[in-house]
């Protein structure tokens, strides 16, 4: 897969193989949103009935071979992530669709836009556990944590899990479907606007915790998370995940008429 810069090595380039592995830590804030203002951000081929998942990530990735690179360029394996997944319906199906997303660093960027994710850079920052620590050793009953997600002088969304009990598994809304969007610039150019779904493989979920959770969603220049208002609080979640994304598959060809 040859991705930007080119080069006859391939070496340069900013994405390093089309399949990428994953593991992460997951904050996650369950909640149900105004339907009428996500009418704002989320497609009108879509339904959805509100519940949502605000969540900040910190991931440790591998892009196709190159295990190397988590010895000699710890860098271009670390990331955070933030973003606003909605439970949507299409076609008798339940899917997650995300309306934002940001994160940290150029290769999970251009990695997620490529799948259709609709990424941007921002600064995310939440809590890490260690073993050493002995006010946050690990997840247990009483322990809060949290972060938050800025771009720019604003702060996008802000949150708080105390966490109360282990569970066995965390809120999820099925596949994943998006909107790869690359329109033509110049004459002669063809525009691309596909929805597309992914599927997660050998996804593992483990140390699942629940408890009470708080939220503050603010506002962006840039971003329009006004769109996101919380009419009800359902729980907050931590937990860590793995799992493998192989690819896209192409679901339909779009027209601009069928989004807004």
């Amino acid at each position: 897969m040859k991705i930007h810069p080119f080069s006859s090595t391939e070496k340069s380039a900013v994405v390093l193989g089309k399949e990428s592995y994953y593991a992460g830590n997951f904050i996650v804030a369950h909640v149900k949103l105004d339907r009428e203002l996500l009418k704002n951000v989320v497609p009108k081929i879509f339904e959805t009935d509100g519940e949502a998942l605000f969540s900040l990530r910190e991931f440790i990735t591998v892009m196709g071979t190159r295990t190397d690179l988590l010895y000699e360029e710890p860098m271009l394996t670390q990331y955070n992530e933030a973003a606003v997944g909605v439970k949507i319906y299409f076609e008798g199906g339940i899917y997650q669709y995300y309306p934002f997303m940001w994160v940290d660093k150029d290769f999970a960027i251009i990695r997620g836009w490529l799948n259709g994710f609709p990424k941007k850079i921002a600064n995310i920052q939440l809590t890490r556990f260690h073993s050493l620590l002995p006010q946050m050793s690990e997840p247990k009953a009483g322990v809060t944590v949290g972060g938050y997600v800025t771009r720019g002088g604003s702060i996008l969304y802000k949150i708080k899990v105390t966490l109360k009990e282990k569970v066995e598994k965390p809120p999820t809304f099925g596949p994943t479907l998006l909107i790869r969007d690359y329109p033509a610039e110049g004459e002669g150019e063809t525009n691309v606007l596909e929805l597309v779904r992914l599927d997660l493989q050998d996804v593992k979920i483990a140390d699942v915790w629940k408890g009470d959770v708080e939220i503050e969603v603010g506002k962006g220049i840039n971003d329009e998370v006004e769109s996101f208002k919380i009419k009800e609080k359902l729980g907050g979640y931590y937990y860590k995940i793995g799992f493998r994304i192989p690819g896209t598959k192409l679901v339909k060809k779009l027209s601009e008429s069928e989004l807004f």
